[in-house]
């Protein structure tokens, strides 16, 4: 049986959207100007646009709350571009009370693809490759990045 070659969002989109538990973007860029061209059904919910908003908002800056500062926005931007350059981008940070946001950006198809859960703060961690992630990530990055779990 052949492989079904998953290197364009496009090919990507119908696995991006079974993900349940995790929140994923795809952001192509041009110069330093990102297009958000796809999300799936839990950012979608998570920000609380449909897909056809958040494609026409298609930036950081219109997609995430009104009040995000400006500086937040070029963190995600410089991000993406470290992703970009070394192949993937992992952060694991606090979020509220008890739960921590476990992002990891990929290269992928002109751009970044970005993913994000919300987990319990006193999981073990931090992830430093994205090798030592969990299943839900390791799903996406065997499909699209297998490299990155080498």
């Amino acid at each position: 049986m052949l492989a079904i070659r998953m290197d364009t969002i496009a090919a990507a989109q119908p696995l991006l959207d079974r993900q349940e538990n995790l929140a994923i973007w795809h952001a192509a860029y041009e110069g330093s100007e990102e297009s958000i061209l796809h999300a799936n059904p839990l950012f979608c919910e998570t920000f609380g646009f449909s897909l056809a908003e958040i494609l026409e908002r298609k930036r950081y800056s219109l997609v995430n709350p009104p009040d995000t500062p400006p500086k937040v926005i070029e963190q995600y931007k410089a991000e993406d571009r470290e992703a970009i350059d070394r192949g993937y981008f992992l952060q694991r940070g606090p979020f509220e009370t008890g739960k921590d946001i476990l992002v990891l950006k990929i290269r992928f198809d002109r751009g970044i693809l970005g993913m994000f859960k919300i987990i319990n703060a006193d999981l073990p961690g931090p992830a430093k490759q994205p090798r030592d992630l969990d299943a839900d990530f390791h799903r996406v990055i065997k499909a699209l990045r297998p490299d990155l779990l080498d």
